[in-house]
């Protein structure tokens, strides 16, 4: 499939759209000043891509994933964070908010950052790459799409 609007409300997603709003991210996170981060956590499954390609650009050599199965947390597999270090947490689009809600609360009490490549909401907290103005479903590069 080809980016840009598709059939029955679907959103494409490209490659370099998505290479730009992660240098977009990036710039951001600089523009803040924000210290650097100890390590990247990777809200599986779409946040996994995102995070290695911030994690490249911003030079973060760790990353850890926070196992979402089912639109829950896995808590027997979620990884040890550290007091004292600076986390970015990385997902590919702020939607419902549901799933952002829940890693909060795990991840609780840890210096947290969150960032998103898109959002459907305007945010407060953490930083996003793109603002969406529509309610399309979105198909990043990596999903599987219907032939």
């Amino acid at each position: 499939m080809q980016p840009g609007n598709g059939p029955d409300g679907v959103e494409y997603c490209s490659w370099q759209e998505i290479q730009d709003l992660v240098h977009k991210i990036a710039a951001a996170l600089h523009g803040k000043a924000i210290a650097k981060y100890d390590c990247i956590l990777a809200i599986a499954n779409g946040g996994i891509i995102p995070a290695k390609l911030l994690a490249e650009e911003l030079g973060i050599r760790r990353i850890m994933l926070i196992p979402v199965h089912e639109k829950q947390i896995v808590e027997a597999e979620m990884p040890r964070l550290e007091a004292g270090k600076k986390y970015l947490v990385v997902d590919d689009i702020y939607d419902t908010g549901d799933i952002y809600q829940k890693v909060a609360r795990a991840t609780r009490g840890f210096d947290c950052t969150f960032v998103f490549c898109m959002s459907r909401y305007s945010q407060e907290f953490g930083a996003y790459g793109k603002l969406l103005n529509h309610k399309r479903w979105i198909v990043f590069p990596w999903e599987k799409t219907q032939a």
